[in-house]
């Protein structure tokens, strides 16, 4: 199994069919849940891909953004509209931050902005080898 989640991201299976992938949280007014929060939703769709004979099926998946009808990427949504939330694959995921990147969105929301799902390393330039000392 997957180490620790640590962040938020998940795909949301909705009561009208729709599948999406977004920052997902509660929203409590007062101490009281009273909604989901979908942060950067994008709808996803699976396809099958042709097949070969005797080969093994494979699927791609088509992200878009989930109401294209307005600029705005943060909406409230009836707790009731959804089925499930679940943490993404490991693909899907570094696929849905690598959009939001090229996008220009903010990654502050996840961990480390986001390196660690994109398998960005943040390590300092170390010298290897001798050093020559300057000769002045």
């Amino acid at each position: 199994m997957a180490d620790t989640i640590n962040h938020n991201i998940r795909v949301a299976q909705l009561v009208t069919g729709e599948s999406i992938i977004c920052n997902f949280t509660q929203v409590k007014e007062e101490e009281k849940f009273v909604g989901y929060q979908v942060l950067y939703p994008l709808a996803l769709t699976l396809s099958a891909n042709p097949t070969e004979t005797g080969g093994e099926e494979t699927y791609s998946v088509t992200y878009r953004r989930w109401n294209p009808f307005t600029p705005y990427e943060d909406h409230r949504i009836n707790p009731s509209s959804v089925i499930s939330a679940m943490p993404p694959s490991e693909d899907i995921l570094k696929n849905y931050v690598s959009r939001l990147e090229a996008a220009g969105v903010d990654l502050s929301f996840l961990p480390n902005n986001g390196a660690d799902i994109l398998g960005e390393t943040t390590q300092s330039a170390t010298t290897e080898g001798p050093v020559a000392a300057s000769v002045s």
